[in-house]
């Protein structure tokens, strides 16, 4: 997006974005503030789940055999990785992400092992999925059963014990069988005509937000699972069976795709014609809001902060166990910026207050000292954030995970759903040096004085 450009925003669905684990769920919902919601023509694009995983590409019919062992997806970080290299999926930047890729034609009965250990970080998961777009089956931290000897930091849904320090052992299978009515501990279940034609089985490892500075192209400071094939004459690694050259191929031609589309974009938006207008329109799922060029300087977003695993003195038993806001293109999935609850600015009255813009109308006061925190808005033309829950408590009862299908998010949500205003520089500028809190700039921007 050109620097000039002024942004304007429809807040639509239940929140600004609803996970678990990379699993979404959401109900309708309505624009907040000052713009026209034409539902009568869809999106310029309808964006794919937050956090999937990109399905490779392989020309033809992989081998029934196929094994693919750990790859980066969507452009998660190594350690030879330079500085702001694109990442993309709609996800959160503060995660990796790694996927196996197997054939779905091995024979039922089929088990694949994985020798892990438990990251230091807030939070772990499994995913199952068909191909890249739809998940079967996930495996949350909280129910990863340690080995002999081990213990797990991750007993409870929406908390971390970090009293019991991290590395410690743990194994998961993933079975080609379909799922019993008592599943034993541990297993992914996979019924293996879930697949659909053409696509292969996917299983995703995600790190969520490593703990003392460690990166994510650590993933929580362990190694990856070491993964086997289960066979009669003992463990083979997923390694020695790697078809290297065709997993490669695949993969890499879904990256360069990803990588073209998202460069491509970025060029294109920074051109002095770009972005045009584009009429503000709701999106079915996931839950977000669509920014466009036009109404204002920035978007300002106001709402209650959950509070979250690991913040100073909240105790056992947090609201969840991380939340966070992205800002994506809408159009590419590319993630340009994120603000962890670690880092987020909260006023006296637990409030999360947030400038969204580009970097030349970021306003100067839009900063920790007057109660707010920054989202660089991207080069994008339509800009995508993504406000997600994790991991809520069972006892929490305002995520947007409690949100009844079909019914007005606000009413059961409160404060903790998000509400926006345009606002122009001069008038977040007037405000913030009167010396005004983050409420009454907000209320200020929404009179437009």
């Amino acid at each position: 997006m050109k620097d000039s450009g002024k942004i304007s925003a429809t807040l639509v669905c239940a929140a600004l974005v609803v996970l678990l684990l990379g699993a979404c769920s959401g109900s309708s919902g309505s624009s907040t503030t000052g713009s026209t919601v034409d539902s009568s023509t869809p999106p310029p694009s309808t964006p794919s789940a937050p956090d999937q995983p990109d399905a490779p590409i392989f020309n033809g019919t992989p081998t029934a055999t196929l094994a693919c062992n750990w790859r980066v997806a969507n452009g998660t970080p190594e350690a030879d990785t330079p500085p702001g290299a694109l990442r993309w999926g709609y996800l959160d930047l503060a995660a990796g992400y790694y996927q196996v890729i197997l054939s779905p034609s091995f024979p039922l009965g089929t088990r694949f092992q994985f020798d892990g250990q438990y990251p230091a970080a807030r939070n772990f998961s499994y995913q199952l999925y068909n191909g890249g777009s739809q998940e079967l089956a996930e495996l949350p931290d909280y129910e990863v059963v340690p080995d002999s000897g081990s213990q797990s930091p991750f007993n409870g849904v929406n908390s971390v014990n970090t009293s019991i320090p991290s590395g410690g052992h743990y194994t998961v299978y993933l079975e080609y069988n379909a799922k019993p009515a008592k599943p034993a501990a541990n297993t992914i279940y996979l019924d293996p005509s879930q697949i659909t034609t053409l696509n292969q089985v996917v299983l995703v490892y995600r790190v969520y937000n490593a703990f003392n500075g460690i990166t994510v192209a650590e993933h929580g400071g362990v190694p990856l699972p070491t993964a086997y094939e289960v066979t009669a004459q003992g463990l083979e690694t997923l390694a020695s069976i790697d078809n290297t050259l065709l997993c490669d191929a695949g993969i890499g031609a879904r990256d360069t795709e990803r990588r073209t589309f998202s460069a491509g974009s970025d060029i294109l938006n920074s051109q002095p014609q770009r972005p045009g207008a584009i009429p503000a329109q709701p999106v079915p799922a996931p839950p977000a809001f669509i920014l466009r060029d036009s109404t204002g300087d920035m978007v300002l977003m106001r709402v209650r902060a959950p509070s979250f695993a690991t913040q100073p003195g909240v105790g056992p038993d947090p609201q969840m166990r991380h939340w966070s806001l992205c800002e994506n293109a809408m159009l590419s999935a590319e993630t340009y910026s994120c603000i962890e609850d670690t880092d987020a600015t909260l006023d006296s009255g637990g409030f999360f207050n947030v400038v969204i813009a580009v970097a030349s109308k970021r306003p100067a006061n839009a900063t920790a000292q007057y109660g707010f925190n920054w989202l660089a808005y991207g080069t994008t033309d339509v800009g995508f954030p993504i406000f997600r829950h994790m991991l809520p408590s069972p006892d929490f009862t305002q995520s947007a995970f409690s949100v009844p299908a079909g019914a007005a998010p606000q009413s059961t949500m409160g404060d903790y759903f998000p509400v926006t205003t345009y606002c122009s520089n001069a008038v977040f500028a007037a405000h913030t040096q009167a010396g005004d809190t983050p409420a009454q700039v907000f209320a200020g921007c929404q009179a437009g004085q």
